[in-house]
């Protein structure tokens, strides 16, 4: 018997939440009386007897509480590069509720907004499985390097600007780490790029990690009729659809929202030939695609995996132009649908997009050269058949459910030494 503890803030909203629920499903729904699977949150979202949430009103007040006076502080230590940072700093007494448990392995997702202190990931006494949504785990405070030049997690967190605050708390977090996880932990990365960022790491360099893809639900992700999904949609049936989705909206740098408008502006399409979907937190997709030359329609949040499927079944191809990305999800939800991908050569869509085969794969950030290769698949209907094909078949070959959950459950039995 192997009983498993999924640790993560949620289990929604988030690509990484989404991503952990996902995980915890497919393992448990895998049929095997030996395998037992819990997700332990840190919101109040719990919907089953599978996830355990906080019931008492005065920790869900503390939770918050805890949330937002780091926000505050990350705000006080004035970081510069506009992307998310976490201290992990105060504490929750999560490694005391984990270790009366009754399991054997920890499997931690993405913990931030104080889910649990560095210190007490370090006092968990069972061993640890560490999914990599994204750097965090290898790195201080930040979540990603936005800069490619800021190999810090490589090479060390020194003070080169005494008179910045953010470059002493970076240090000393990354200490904290350092001292503090001397437990058994082992790393699962869902792409082959986030693994060799770990693997090159002062922090995880000697971890064991193997490459586990998330899993897609390949049979609610599934093609529909593009026809009907469109009509579902009140979309306009003779124009070419261009879908962009990002659950965090268009505001994030990482997403690279502002390098989708450079392309659409790069497009020789006239007004009336294409419509773009858009999908995410409305209100921050709103100012960013005000003042584009087509028509737009924004979807907002889709709370539904079946309205989301006939969103990009509906589509005739899904641009992804993140600046970085450690798996790719929303490109693995379109292939599923059957939709090509169309993607920069970065990180986790690396190993999601084949290039003039599946979608299209463009060097980082040539928004002009990307618009041209956008142009010619739209203008060819049989590639766009044979990508959406193609796509597919890599979705059912690499993220469905059953064998998703074979990896993980062969790497558990690995790291406790069952094999």
């Amino acid at each position: 018997m192997i009983r498993i503890l999924h640790l993560s803030y949620c289990d929604s909203k988030t690509g990484a939440g989404i991503a952990a629920k996902r995980i915890h499903d497919c393992i448990r729904n895998y049929n095997d009386p030996n395998i037992k699977s819990l997700l332990r949150i840190n919101t109040i979202e719990g919907s089953n007897k599978n996830i355990i949430n906080t019931k008492k009103l005065m920790t869900n007040f503390l939770n918050f509480f805890k949330k937002y006076l780091e926000r505050i502080l990350i705000k006080l230590f004035k970081y510069e590069d506009h992307i998310f940072h976490s201290i992990s700093a105060f504490p929750s007494l999560k490694h005391n509720e984990i270790n009366n448990l009754n399991i054997d392995l920890v499997h931690i997702h993405w913990v931030q907004h104080e889910t649990i202190s560095i210190e007490e990931i370090g006092k968990i006494k069972f061993p640890i499985v560490w999914t990599l949504h994204d750097c965090w785990p290898f790195s201080s405070t930040e979540h990603y390097q936005i800069n490619s030049q800021d190999n810090r997690y490589i090479n060390g967190y020194k003070i080169k600007n005494i008179f910045r605050l953010s470059e002493y708390v970076d240090k000393y977090c990354f200490l904290r780490k350092k001292l503090s996880w001397r437990n058994y932990i082992s790393l699962i990365a869902p792409s082959k790029w986030i693994g060799n960022c770990a693997k090159n790491s002062l922090l995880m360099k000697d971890k064991k990690i193997v490459i586990i893809p998330n899993p897609i639900n390949t049979e609610v992700f599934m093609p529909i009729n593009k026809y009907n999904a469109r009509k579902s949609l009140k979309l306009n049936n003779k124009k070419k659809v261009i879908l962009f989705g990002s659950v965090d909206g268009g505001k994030d740098p990482r997403k690279g929202a502002d390098l989708l408008i450079d392309v659409l502006k790069f497009l020789t399409f006239k007004k009336e030939d294409i419509q773009i979907v858009i999908f995410g937190k409305k209100n921050k997709h709103q100012e960013i695609f005000k003042n584009t030359f087509f028509e737009i329609h924004n979807l907002g949040i889709i709370n539904s995996i079946n309205k989301l499927s006939t969103i990009y079944s509906s589509a005739d191809l899904f641009i992804i132009p993140s600046r970085i990305e450690s798996f790719g999800q929303t490109a693995a939800e379109a292939q599923s649908c059957g939709t090509p991908v169309a993607g920069f050569n970065i990180g986790g869509l690396k190993d999601i997009i084949k290039h003039d085969k599946n979608g299209i794969l463009i060097e980082p950030f040539n928004t002009k050269k990307m618009a041209i290769a956008i142009e010619n698949l739209l203008k060819d209907e049989e590639k766009i058949l044979r990508f959406s094909k193609a796509s597919r078949e890599n979705a059912l070959h690499n993220w469905d459910n059953k064998k998703i959950a074979e990896s993980h459950i062969s790497f558990y039995k690995k790291v406790l030494n069952y094999e």
